[in-house]
């Protein structure tokens, strides 16, 4: 963590981040400074449109690393290959020591954060709400691995998030034993139902 404000890394822009954004195509068309301050004003200022849009950012990435992966495995492209592509995530993210879980654990934001609101709605099924409690429990645990410090204030509730995160896991256990189970009473229905009459009691 930085010791002071000075230590902090410069504030992202709205423009900075809008650029990018312009230069993966994400816009049919490029916004105006008028355009921005626009959306600024209607979202609550250009600290909020700035997290929007860096959001925006890294759905707009995703795809551009989907499509550029896909191209380079099509190309003939290795496993090794592949591997030191995306290692240039975390590298590119600039995180060292406790900061690469913190990285982490936003990503799996992105992920969890979907999945838990979906799960809330509706059953995903058994593989979907199990995901959903899985992703969930990483979550926590990967938030619980940035606490280094006991005089963090999330310091007095690493043990309730621990317990979440076990009972989660176990939620998740129990839909995978479920689909199991299930798949274990097709195989004998079918089995039986496939016998000849001789062989049934």
């Amino acid at each position: 963590m930085p010791d002071s404000p000075e230590d902090l890394p410069q504030r992202p822009t709205v423009a900075s981040i809008s650029a990018a954004l312009a230069a993966l195509g994400a816009y049919a068309t490029n916004p105006t400074e008028e355009d921005l301050a626009r959306q600024a004003a209607g979202v609550g200022g250009e600290g909020v449109l700035a997290c929007v849009l860096a959001n925006a950012l890294y759905g707009a990435a995703i795809s551009t690393g989907l499509l550029a992966e896909g191209y380079m495995l099509a190309d003939g492209g290795t496993d090794a290959q592949l591997t030191t592509a995306r290692e240039q995530v975390l590298k590119a993210a600039g995180a060292t020591g406790p900061g690469v879980m913190g990285v982490m654990h936003w990503q799996a934001v992105q992920i969890a954060g979907p999945l838990r609101g979906w799960s809330r709605g509706a059953s995903l099924g058994p593989l979907g709400d199990a995901a959903a409690d899985a992703a969930w429990a990483l979550m926590l645990l990967l938030a619980a691995s940035t606490v280094t410090r006991p005089d963090d204030p999330r310091f007095s509730t690493l043990g309730e998030r621990v317990t979440e995160a076990m009972d989660l896991l176990g939620s998740a256990r129990a839909h995978l034993q479920g689909i199991i189970d299930d798949a274990a009473d097709v195989v004998a229905a079918a089995r039986k139902a496939s016998a000849g009459p001789a062989d049934l009691n």
